[in-house]
């Protein structure tokens, strides 16, 4: 019971940890007006009255982005206000006092964390509407000493209370509503059955080497901006 308590404390301080790096190296776009922004990054763009120029575009690796009737636009490290002015201006050339709204999301973050027992722990991107089940099965599914009955999906928000899901329920076709939708950076744990402690601790030292691997990516990509 004592090891189980530690365990438990462990993994806890683990995805906080996990969370204030991505929050530190990544901000919120949508929240903070200084948002530079960077490659990667998902771009609505809305052209008032305008199909046509109404789309998403992704920022490529150089910075720029493709758009009509304007062609190739270097953004990186603008504001999506300063964006707003200079789409403005251009369309101007071709529209009659243009109205322009960008929105933005960072593809790199939306990312879901499978760890645990299963066959092939990481994260997987994350797609609006994949519920627990689809990303367990990407993951190769539970492996043979995963307590099916207690399955932890931990939210990016701590706030939140951990959700425990019983898979057996789901499997057997008991309880299909427990297949929830997963959230952008949820993280899923699927413990061991009780009986199997001896390896606990290698199961910290592999959350820990996802969560460092993950965060050490978004300083590379943050020192090259």
């Amino acid at each position: 019971m004592k090891r189980s308590v530690v365990f438990t404390a462990l993994l806890t301080t683990l995805l906080i940890l996990a969370a204030g790096a991505w929050a530190n190296q990544a901000g919120d776009p949508q929240e903070d007006e200084n948002y530079r922004i960077r490659p990667g990054d998902q771009l609505h763009i809305y052209v008032h009255e305008n199909a046509d120029l109404t789309m998403n575009v992704t920022v490529l690796g150089d910075g720029s982005v493709s758009y009509p009737l304007v062609g190739n636009l270097y953004v990186e490290g603008l504001t999506v206000s300063g964006l707003e002015d200079i789409l403005t201006e251009k369309l101007g050339q071709y529209l009659q006092r243009p109205v322009v709204v960008i929105t933005i999301g960072t593809e790199t973050l939306n990312k879901i964390y499978i760890m645990g027992h299963v066959r092939i722990p990481g994260d997987y991107s994350y797609a609006e509407g994949r519920r627990l089940t689809d990303y367990l099965a990407m993951a190769g599914g539970p492996d043979e000493v995963a307590n099916l009955k207690k399955c932890n999906v931990y939210s990016k928000d701590f706030s939140r209370p951990r959700r425990v899901v019983n898979l057996k329920d789901i499997l057997d076709d008991k309880d299909r509503s427990q297949d929830i939708e997963l959230e952008p950076n949820d993280t899923v744990f699927l413990e061991r059955r009780s009986g199997f402690l001896v390896t606990n601790w290698a199961e910290i030292g592999q959350i820990f080497g996802i969560i460092v691997g993950a965060t050490t990516l978004y300083f590379i990509a943050d020192r090259n901006r």
